[in-house]
């Protein structure tokens, strides 16, 4: 059990020195998502209930953080910082027309497809479903995550 343990920190420190060559001059594999690649952070974050939609959580007005970095390759890294805990998660995006799909493999599989839309070179809107445990019980409910990131 040590041993997976120690393969796994060692392939996750592999990935982040991977995606921290973001600067190096790699070709897009899709030129569909050439505007994506680099480091985003989210300006503003809201997770809005489907079963209360007047249950709204402003995540960065509680003190939360996001930010995502798109590697050349579809590969990305994304960060939330919420109530002082990191949550990281890696994957690949996909991009088709307007929606982008977040391929998650890590920290468990998950697909989720969202819609997008640039607001300039620097500015990035995406709205998607998502989970959240709106009331605290350990349980995430069905949500609707509304992202405006801007790039660095």
């Amino acid at each position: 059990m040590m041993r997976r343990r120690h393969v796994k920190t060692s392939w996750l420190l592999a990935l982040a020195v991977l995606a921290a060559c973001g600067d190096d001059p790699v070709a897009v594999a899709d030129p569909a998502l050439a505007p994506f690649v680099g480091d985003w952070d989210a300006t503003a974050l809201t997770i809005t209930s489907v079963a209360n939609p007047e249950t709204v959580v402003d995540l960065p007005a509680q003190g939360a953080t996001f930010s995502i970095n798109v590697q050349p390759s579809g590969a990305y890294t994304a960060v939330l910082i919420f109530a002082r805990i990191a949550q990281t998660e890696l994957g690949v995006i996909e991009v088709q027309g307007s929606t982008i799909t977040l391929r998650r493999n890590f920290p468990t599989s998950q697909v989720n497809a969202s819609t997008y839309e640039f607001r300039g070179p620097s500015v990035l809107v995406m709205d998607g479903d998502t989970e959240f445990d709106f009331n605290l019980d350990g349980t995430p409910e069905a949500g609707l995550a509304h992202f405006e990131l801007a790039k660095r």
